[in-house]
């Protein structure tokens, strides 16, 4: 492995693996991009929000961007969108979906964890009556 690893996607596993590259590599640089505005939370706990059992959002949050970087000293970018990735040069593409700004990112190592999106089979009337 390299010196500089980027990870895409920072819920689940894109934090964990953070978590843990820090964990076996203290001077690596590790920067965790994600699109949305907060990182690892607990996305199976969002049923019990909306059903109004967990009364605060805050409490699905397991961690901040800036308890990362003060715990495991890693780069966290929230509201960081990947446009391209470019293999060829090992670098990624980056809008910030605040400023909208668009730049490039090198690396050495790259993580992509950006979750997964549900299979809806073909069945006549899954929309609904």
């Amino acid at each position: 492995m390299g010196n500089k690893t980027v990870i895409i996607g920072g819920v689940a596993g894109g934090a964990t693996t953070a978590a843990r590259l820090r964990r076996r590599d203290e001077k690596r640089q590790i920067i965790l991009l994600e699109r949305g505005e907060y990182i690892s939370y607990a996305n199976c706990g969002l049923p019990y929000y909306i059903g109004d059992v967990i009364k605060s959002r805050d409490s699905l949050l397991l961690q901040k961007p800036e308890v990362m970087k003060a715990r495991f000293d890693i780069d966290v970018r929230t509201s960081s969108e990947v446009t391209a990735i470019h293999t060829d040069r090992k670098s990624v593409t980056i809008k910030d979906k605040k400023t909208g700004e668009t730049y490039e990112e090198s690396y050495d190592d790259l993580v992509i964890a950006t979750g997964s999106s549900p299979l809806i089979p073909p069945v006549p009337g899954i929309d609904g009556p």
